[in-house]
C-alpha cells in the first residue's frame, strides 16, 4: 500500500490484508525491507557508548507493550521499575545505576513520569518499540521533541486532533500543548 506521506490518503494498494495505517491503538509504523518495524533513520545518540546501547537493549525486552513502560507483572498490576532496579537490571548498582538512567532521560532515550505514588519510566519508541507495530498517542505525547521530524505530518496532525479531542491536558507538556493552543486559537476555539 502507498500512502501519501502528507495527507495520509491511499494511493494504491496491493495488499488486501493491510490494516489501516492510524487506528484507535495508535500510529502503525512502517514495514522496512529488512522486515523491522522501526525508525531505520534513527541513530542512537553519539554521547551513547556500545555499553549504553547494550544496556538499552536489555532494558528494552523489560517493556510493558502499548506504553514502553519498564516494569513488571506483580501484585494483581503492572508495577514499574524504580531507577535502582533499572540499574539492576543491567548489572549496575547504587549510584552508577541513577547516574546511567539519568543520562538516557537528558540524551531522550528515556523519560521519567511521576504520579502519585509512583515514578515510572519510559523507552523512547523511536529506538525500541515494545509492541512491534503501534505507537500511541501517550507514547507520542511522552517522546513528541524526538518523534515530530520522524512522523509524517498527516500523523502528527491526527494525533494532535486526539489528544484536543480527548482532553488529555495532564498528559501534555511542552511543545504538544503549545500545538494545541494554536490549533485552539486558529479553529476559533477555547483551551
Amino acid at each position: 500500500m502507498l500512502i501519501d506521506e502528507n495527507t495520509g490518503e491511499v494511493i494504491n494498494t496491493k495488499e488486501e490484508t493491510f490494516t489501516n495505517s492510524l487506528n484507535e491503538d495508535g500510529y502503525r509504523i512502517p514495514s522496512h525491507k529488512f522486515g523491522a518495524r522501526i525508525f531505520s533513520e534513527v541513530q542512537f545518540p553519539r554521547e551513547m557508548s556500545y555499553g549504553d546501547i547494550g544496556k538499552m537493549t536489555c532494558l528494552a525486552k523489560m517493556m510493558i507493550a502499548k506504553n514502553n513502560m519498564l516494569g513488571y507483572r506483580g501484585q494483581g498490576k503492572i508495577v514499574p521499575y524504580a531507577a535502582e532496579e533499572i540499574g539492576g537490571l543491567v548489572g549496575l548498582s547504587g549510584r552508577r545505576s541513577k547516574e546511567f538512567v539519568w543520562k538516557m532521560i537528558n540524551l531522550g532515550v528515556m523519560c521519567r513520569e511521576d504520579a502519585k505514588d509512583e515514578t515510572r519510566y519510559f523507552i523512547n519508541p523511536a529506538y525500541f518499540i515494545a509492541n512491534g507495530r503501534r505507537l500511541s498517542l501517550d507514547m507520542f505525547i511522552r517522546f513528541q521533541k524526538e518523534l515530530i521530524p520522524l512522523l509524517p505530518k498527516w500523523v502528527i496532525n491526527e494525533f494532535l486532533r486526539r489528544a484536543e479531542v480527548k482532553k488529555d491536558y495532564e498528559l501534555l507538556h511542552g511543545n504538544f500543548k503549545s500545538a494545541i493552543k494554536q490549533i485552539n486559537k486558529s479553529q476559533g476555539g477555547n483551551q
